[in-house]
């Protein structure tokens, strides 16, 4: 085998003996003639374009010169590195040959003393068998003749010694020679890098053999493809049909081999390699038990086609390494890689049993809408209903003490009776299955129906449940939308009057009534008529001052006017309001012989036998509930009835055990400190309608998560609207005059700075240090006390001593802004209502205004006559000045005539001030009311100021109205902020105008 090439130096062609050439990279080795046993092998190795760089002979005279040898191999470099053809290891990296080599090499990484060759009994003699120790069927080579021992020698076994001319050796020495500095370095450690792996394999010296014997492109390639048998032969043919080797591909090769021979042999005809993978996928489909299969698969998902599947069994028939060939589609594709999350569940089939398929759905319902999963029409329609779309109560039948109801609600296309929904509920269920899916009985749509639950105690579940009025309105409020009710008319009509606090009895006429109710209070009698209609009780709520007294006086007439009860209506009330009670009572119902069960010398049972009504204290009917109990009172009004919202008092428990049809309480504080306040008085005019105290405040009072506490303050409103009534005043008293309030501030003089600062010295410092530390429990005796000791010193520094000293022994800045702030009213000729929570406030204003000479009347727990104290203040122009006690006059009295409050000192509950304000600003105020609250800058007042303002939201949600709520206890950390506050310096007092420095404003 000679080639040709030009010299283009030179001008003759040169002939260049291939058989006797081999290269490595840039080394190139010339064999001795065959035969010639005195010629050496020539080796010359360059460097870039310089054939120079090294060269030697191994014959006796290449040692010593440049032997003809050398020179040989010298022109037959020129002339292949200059001829058109190029460079050999270029040519040859660049062709089909190498890129086959690194294909076979990359996967099988077998070097040439590793394999075995042995020839086949064919009829030429040709053949060669190449096996390795991992697989026997390796490859068939078919060389000529005349290249059987080239194709030994360099794809054959290395020999142990050195044999002269031995072609493996020789490309051993070249590949040596030719590393590149890295590559030494790498390998004095060891290290190979990857193209080197690939030219130290079997493959690369077989693939190099045959761009020696047969060029680039002198022969053609073929694939026999078998993908039921796994088996992939690459074999290839010289141009007149002569077998060159068949290759036994490896399955984990043949995505390289397809690759490969999509560049180098295209009309070879095998299958192309889809471009989209294979999806590994969860199948999930019903079976007929109504479970769940959950069953691997493949998925090849291309658009706007419908899915081609194949199973798990399929793929593994199927697959070679990292292809699969689908037999319909006549294509290989890829798998997918699986992430670790489903990798484990995915290898199995599994069955989900009927009961544990909500559950599942429940789980894994965004995965099998964004993961891998493949989901049945028939699972996709699975539903888990969280909420029902329609509700429909079927009004079946009324009785004398309620009324038969039938419900049901839609989920879906189903339906579920309340029935199945309470017993499952009842059970701890938290799936109930209905024709399309389940319903998630925890869901927060449905969990109204848990205060509902006690109603599978009834025999009739299944049947038209026969409801009390009190647990018609529980059912209602199990309901988040309003539901279909269907019935017959005359039946509806007493549902829907039901539902709208109707009573079903016109209400009589009121004649024993000497008012005239306003169309609010004619609501609110009305509505207070269907509560004893269906012996319900109920919280009338309204605002302060709007007539709650007139509408439960309205509500006695209109029993009386029915027939008088054997028993009387029962009013209890605080000590300071029974005279009230009295008074209205004598006035606008006079008809009602009124007994009032107080003093010394009182009598239960003439007070009674004599009285259509008796009026008594909150004291006294715990002192003597035994007797109170003797009776069973058609009406028991609780007024004020927050003063016995505490279940731990004997007072609260006496409330609770009197006997009566109806209990009525009036307030305009429901809320005073927690939702707790609102249960406990429900609690006793309704009792067993609410849930028990820990479940009620774990339910709605659990600020833990905010959605969830909105949506239950929603069913909170709706289970306790029937039952309370809340107007504001400015609601429904459009013409009362408008009520403008101001801050006041002022400065602490002197002194009061100097004590000020040395009791938050001395009495502060270890109650701080004591808050600080969260282990410890807050000493509220001593915070209050100190507290208090602030306030007092705020007011005016004569209240600490004993008995309180005179107003002008001490400065003090309020004082003298009260002083300024009085006169100006006065001078206007308002009358002026003073509230205050010290009883030496209380002395020292009355000494300073009879020292002006200025009419007054004061209010105090000890005033024994309280109406003619009112009632002087009222109707005595002469009286210009109230002076009150915040306990005393806050609650039960009217100041009509007064039109200038001021809060001397602020109450810790914004609530008591507003009740307070609320005696003036009231039905018969024809004035409008300007309030001042008092507060001195830079002390625990101003704290006390801000915090109770920002607090007056906590009863909005619930009663449906703004009301002033009571404010929560104050925190840790805003006792510190109130202990802490920084003092200011005191004002120059000499200068004759420093107190008050602030303003009302």
């Amino acid at each position: 085998m000679v080639a040709h090439a030009m010299n283009r130096d030179a001008g003759p062609a040169v002939d260049v003996p291939m058989e006797r050439i081999e290269f490595y990279r840039h080394g190139m080795a010339l064999l001795p003639r065959y035969g010639d046993r005195s010629a050496g092998v020539s080796m010359l190795v360059s460097n870039g374009n310089d054939l120079s760089a090294l060269r030697f002979c191994t014959c006796a005279a290449g040692r010593a010169k440049t032997c003809d040898h050398l020179l040989e191999a010298v022109r037959i470099a020129a002339a292949l590195g200059k001829s058109n053809a190029g460079d050999l290891d270029t040519r040859f990296r660049s062709g089909v040959w190498f890129a086959l080599a690194g294909v076979l090499a990359a996967g099988e990484k077998v070097t040439p003393d590793a394999v075995q060759i042995e020839g086949l009994p064919t009829d030429d003699g040709r053949g060669l068998r190449v096996h390795s120790p991992a697989r026997n069927d390796m490859a068939v080579f078919f060389p000529p003749r005349e290249a059987m021992d080239r194709f030994l020698g360099r794809c054959g076994n290395r020999p142990k010694i050195e044999r002269h001319g031995h072609r493996g050796l020789v490309l051993q020495r070249l590949a040596q020679l030719t590393l590149s500095a890295n590559e030494r370095i790498m390998a004095s450690r060891g290290i190979r890098s990857r193209i080197q792996g690939i030219e130290q394999s079997f493959w690369f010296f077989a693939m190099y053999h045959h761009f020696l014997e047969y060029g680039e492109n002198k022969v053609r390639f073929r694939i026999d493809l078998e993908p039921h048998a796994k088996r992939c032969v690459l074999g290839a043919v010289t141009p007149e049909g002569t077998p060159v080797f068949d290759i036994n591909v490896r399955c984990q090769d043949l995505d390289g081999i397809l690759a490969w021979a999509s560049r180098w042999a295209p009309d070879s005809p095998v299958p192309a390699v889809h471009p989209l993978p294979l999806q590994q996928m969860l199948y999930v489909d019903l079976t007929p038990e109504r479970g769940l299969e959950v069953t691997p698969l493949f998925v090849l998902a291309e658009p706007e086609k419908t899915p081609y599947r194949v199973s798990k069994q399929q793929v593994e028939a199927l697959r070679c390494g990292d292809l699969v060939y689908l037999e319909h589609l006549d294509v290989f594709t890829r798998i997918a890689p699986l992430s670790e999350e489903h990798s484990a569940r995915w290898q199995e089939k599994m069955v989900v049993k009927r009961d544990r398929v909500p559950a599942f759905l429940d789980q894994f319902r965004t995965a099998m809408e964004n993961g891998p999963y493949l989901v049945s029409d028939a699972v996709k329609a699975l539903r888990i209903f969280d909420r029902y779309s329609l509700s429909t109560i079927s009004v079946d039948d009324v009785f004398q003490d309620g009324l038969g109801l039938s419900a049901n609600y839609q989920f879906g296309a189903g339906t579920l009776s309340l029935g199945k929904i309470l017993r499952a509920k009842k059970k701890k269920k938290r799936f109930l299955e209905t024709t399309q899916g389940w319903v998630d009985l925890t869901s927060k749509h449905l969990d109204g129906f848990d205060a509902i639950i006690d109603f599978t105690e009834k025999p009739e579940i299944d049947t038209p449940l026969r409801l009390t009025p009190l647990e018609v309105f529980r059912l209602q409020a199990a309901h988040d939308q309003a539901p279909d009710v269907v019935g017959a008319k005359d039946r509806l009509d007493i549902f829907n009057k039901m539902l709208s606090r109707t009573a079903q009895r016109a209400l009589p006429e009121l004649r024993g009534l000497k008012a005239t109710l306003r169309g609010y209070q004619q609501n609110g009698v009305g509505w207070l008529w269907f509560l004893y209609e269906n012996r319900l009780g109920g919280l009338l709520c309204d605002d302060m001052g709007i007539g709650k007294t007139h509408q439960a006086m309205a509500l006695m007439v209109a029993i009386a006017a029915c027939g008088m009860p054997a028993a009387p209506f029962l009013v209890i009330c605080p000590t300071t309001v029974i005279s009230h009670w009295r008074q209205k009572l004598e006035r606008y119902a006079p008809d009602l012989s009124v007994g009032v069960y107080h003093g010394p010398g009182r009598d239960f049972n003439a007070t009674v036998a004599g009285s259509r009504v008796v009026i008594t204290s909150y004291g006294l009917l715990r002192r003597d509930i035994e007797r109170f109990s003797t009776i069973t009172y058609p009406l028991v009004v609780f007024d004020e009835i927050q003063h016995i919202k505490n279940p731990g008092t004997q007072a609260y428990q006496a409330a609770e055990v009197l006997p009566s049809d109806v209990k009525l309480g009036l307030t305009g504080t429901p809320v005073e400190n927690s939702l707790l306040d609102l249960k406990a008085l429900m609690d006793i005019v309704l009792p067993g309608y609410f849930i028990g105290r820990k479940r009620f405040e774990q339910r709605y009072a659990n600020k833990s998560s905010q959605g969830m506490f909105a949506f239950r303050n929603k069913e909170l409103q709706r289970l306790i609207r029937p039952f309370t009534l809340r107007r504001l005043k400015a609601s429904v008293l459009k013409e009362l005059p408008d009520k403008i309030e101001d801050i006041a501030s002022c400065r602490l003089a002197g002194e009061q700075v100097k004590q000020y600062r040395e009791a938050v010295a001395t009495r502060g410092r270890s109650i701080i240090e004591t808050l600080r530390d969260a282990e410890r429990q807050v000493p509220y005796m001593h915070v209050f006390a100190l507290l208090n000791y602030l306030k007092q010193i705020c007011d005016h520094p004569a209240l600490l001593t004993t008995p309180a000293g005179s107003y002008n022994s001490c400065r003090s800045g309020k004082w003298e802004l009260f002083k300024e702030l009085l006169g100006e009213a006065l001078d206007s000729g308002q009358k002026v209502v003073v509230f205050t929570q010290f009883l030496g406030m209380v002395k020292m204003m009355e000494d300073y205004l009879s020292d002006l000479g200025v009419g007054h009347v004061s209010l105090t727990g000890a005033t024994t006559d309280r109406g003619k104290v009112i009632s002087t203040f009222n109707a005595d122009a002469r009286c210009r000045v109230f002076v009150g006690s915040l306990k005393a006059g806050g609650t039960g009295i009217d100041l009509v005539a007064g039109s200038v409050v001021i809060h001397y000192d602020r109450w810790w509950n914004a609530a008591k001030e507003d009740q307070a304000t609320d005696r003036v600003h009231r039905i018969g105020q024809r004035r409008g009311v300007q309030v001042f609250k008092l507060v001195t800058e830079g002390t625990l007042e101003e704290r006390i100021s801000g915090m109770i303002e920002k607090k007056r939201h906590l009863a909005e949600n619930v009663l449906q109205e703004d009301d002033p709520s009571v404010m929560k206890s104050f925190s840790r950390r805003e006792i510190i902020d109130m202990l802490s506050m920084a003092v200011p310096e005191a004002e120059d007092e000499d200068d004759g105008d420093t107190l008050p420095t602030g303003h009302a404003g």
